[in-house]
């Protein structure tokens, strides 16, 4: 891959239109959490439905608007501009706690000249969902090289891009028949998508607790690694129960999607908004918090408003 230049960094994050009230929100926490983030830019807003926010204006005020067609403009538009690099993340998946500024800020970005990489997973390895057999470990924070035919390519959840990889990803998306984010990570992940064999091959993820600011403690450790341990092989019984019809029952009993990671972004798995709706869990997962910062009571009692 081409050398780039890790300093020229922006934070992308995308507005699906029904979800327009999460995105000043995640504003006030990215503000909060990584005071000192890098130029920040929303897409998917016409200026008027924007207002304050700092945006790449979508022209055109019909509805629906087509995921892929916004993105993909705002992302050309920020490569226009001399971003060489960009975290890319959707309007529902703000931070939870203090980010690790040096390694959002610096040591992921010179990552990508470094090692070479054309994306990096800011939802790590070492949470309970993804299985730890995607590819080789190593380097000093034990970042994952994803290799393995169903490796977490390019997914959704906040992570680092180059921006001509951002860029492909989001040209291949708009020429599909599902130009939407779950079509980005469906269409994209897969070790024969459209896509430079440059960028399929240099794909990473992180393992958090290496990158997190609030480091766990040893019983913390141990509590998770048993609990990944757990997860996973709870989840070679699920393609069994979804033939049978009981799939997405065992899902939400199991609660996969239904966690906090704690990496150098620390996020709740699933987001304000799951299937289209509030997510439960993450308003549970808000009112457990002691001492809530004003933006989570904030975001819960708007969240209970758009849930109805």
């Amino acid at each position: 891959m081409k050398p780039i230049d890790p300093t020229r960094l922006c934070l992308l994050v995308t507005v699906y239109h029904p979800y327009r009230w999460v995105a000043p929100l995640t504003r006030r926490l990215l503000d909060r959490f990584w005071p000192d983030h890098p130029p920040l830019f929303f897409c998917g807003l016409t200026s008027e439905e924007a207002g304050d926010l700092p945006h790449i204006a979508w022209p055109d005020s019909a509805l629906p608007r087509v995921w892929a067609d916004f993105a993909l403009a705002a992302a050309r538009e920020l490569q226009a501009r001399g971003f060489e690099a960009c975290y890319f993340l959707l309007e529902d998946h703000p931070p939870l706690a203090p980010c690790h500024q040096e390694h959002l800020n610096r040591t992921l970005p010179r990552a990508l000249q470094e090692r070479p990489a054309s994306y990096i997973a800011l939802m790590g390895w070492d949470n309970r969902r993804f299985a730890t057999r995607g590819g080789p470990i190593g380097g000093p924070y034990r970042m994952m090289h994803l290799t393995a035919p169903q490796a977490p390519r390019f997914h959704l959840h906040p992570s680092l891009f180059r921006m001509e990889a951002l860029v492909a990803c989001l040209e291949n998306l708009a020429a599909s028949a599902r130009p939407n984010p779950w079509g980005f990570e469906k269409l994209n992940d897969k070790p024969e998508a459209a896509l430079p064999d440059e960028f399929k091959a240099h794909c990473h993820q992180i393992f958090g607790e290496d990158l997190s600011l609030q480091k766990p403690s040893a019983r913390q450790h141990a509590t998770r690694t048993a609990e990944r341990w757990f997860y996973h092989r709870a989840m070679n019984l699920y393609p069994l129960l979804n033939k049978a019809g009981l799939g997405m029952t065992f899902w939400d009993a199991m609660g996969f999607d239904n966690f906090f990671y704690n990496g150098p972004f620390p996020m709740f798995y699933s987001g304000v908004m799951a299937r289209g709706r509030v997510s439960p869990a993450f308003l549970r997962y808000l009112e457990r918090q002691p001492n809530p910062p004003p933006e989570f009571l904030e975001i819960a009692a708007a969240a209970r408003q758009h849930a109805g």
